[in-house]
């Protein structure tokens, strides 16, 4: 499925317009060292990317392929959790660029109050997830299963009091007043604990216990799940934290989605097992000017096998 056909970013024309009113509205000290996001695409040629069902933005650090993204991102009206290098150049950039979508999604419908009032919004159905995200999920992760763990061994504590007799560190010692509950649920409390095993006792409050699982695999399965509906997803740099089995799995997914399940990616990458996703159109940002490429034609790609060619001795013994 292709949701978003191309988008346009502007040209240098247009970009060199726009600074030179710019700047000519400035007071005083007119010199910018940082004028991000502009000049960052053009100056590399990039001005126009056409889509496929899997389309992947490759290039080295700074090559602006999370640049890419993030303007495509706000344009669409995309929402995002993680923050990002907004402001207003990054506003302006994008007010001079445009995209073209399937005839039924349109990303350009806003009311006078802001609200969106097309039925078929692209901004609706699409989803934009990078590489804070995915960390920020795993470190939620690690909180909840700290606070269980927290839980478990507050649980453990009281039930070994309780099996050793040592009833008064829970104020046992008073009579149990039923009209006003007090030291029922916790008397309650201790005829369970001791008709049952510690183990037993501490599945009943707190579940049966979850395998513990790898960063990686706990991002595979975030990957997951946030990619079961259909739309369109904004992916920069998916593979961090993953392992090459586990990108390999990622990659398989993205295949299976955009084929069965009427989803489009865009991607930002440098992962040699990403970027050999089957059917992904691939654009060379590390290129002269930036242009489509083979996976076998990247450099990245010739280095790799330049490097386990040069060891091919050592693998096949």
């Amino acid at each position: 499925m292709i949701y978003l056909q191309n988008f346009i970013f502007p040209s240098e024309h247009s970009e060199e317009n726009f600074l030179d009113r710019y700047y000519s509205k400035q007071v005083g000290n007119t010199y910018h060292t940082n004028m991000y996001p502009f000049r960052v695409l053009s100056g590399i040629g990039m001005f126009r990317l056409d889509f496929e069902p899997i389309t992947i933005l490759y290039g080295g650090n700074g090559s602006g392929k999370s640049t890419a993204l993030n303007v495509i991102s706000q344009k669409l009206h995309i929402e995002r959790q993680s923050a990002y290098n907004s402001g207003e150049l990054m506003d302006a950039y994008v007010d001079l660029c445009s995209f073209e979508t399937d005839m039924r999604w349109t990303g350009e419908e806003f009311s006078m109050t802001g609200h969106r009032s097309g039925r078929y919004d692209i901004g609706e159905i699409s989803c934009m997830i990078t590489s804070d995200d995915i960390f920020k999920a795993l470190l939620q992760e690690r909180v909840s299963r700290e606070q269980t763990l927290m839980k478990s061994r507050m649980l453990t504590d009281k039930a070994g009091a309780i099996k050793s007799g040592r009833w008064a560190d829970f104020q046992f010692s008073r009579h149990l007043d039923f009209e006003t509950g007090e030291n029922v649920q916790q008397y309650k409390d201790a005829v369970e604990i001791r008709k049952q095993s510690v183990s037993q006792y501490l599945r009943g409050k707190l579940g049966n216990e979850e395998p513990g699982m790898s960063n990686g695999e706990n991002s595979f399965v975030y990957m997951s799940k946030v990619l079961q509906k259909e739309g369109l997803y904004l992916l920069d740099e998916p593979e961090n934290s993953l392992s090459p089995e586990m990108q390999i799995k990622l990659s398989d997914l993205l295949a299976y989605m955009a084929r069965y399940n009427n989803t489009q990616i865009i991607m930002a990458t440098h992962s040699p097992f990403l970027l050999s996703t089957p059917y992904a159109k691939i654009y060379n940002l590390d290129g002269a000017p930036a242009c489509v490429s083979k996976f076998e034609e990247l450099e990245a790609m010739q280095v790799y096998y330049a490097f386990f060619a040069s060891m091919k001795d050592r693998f096949e013994k």
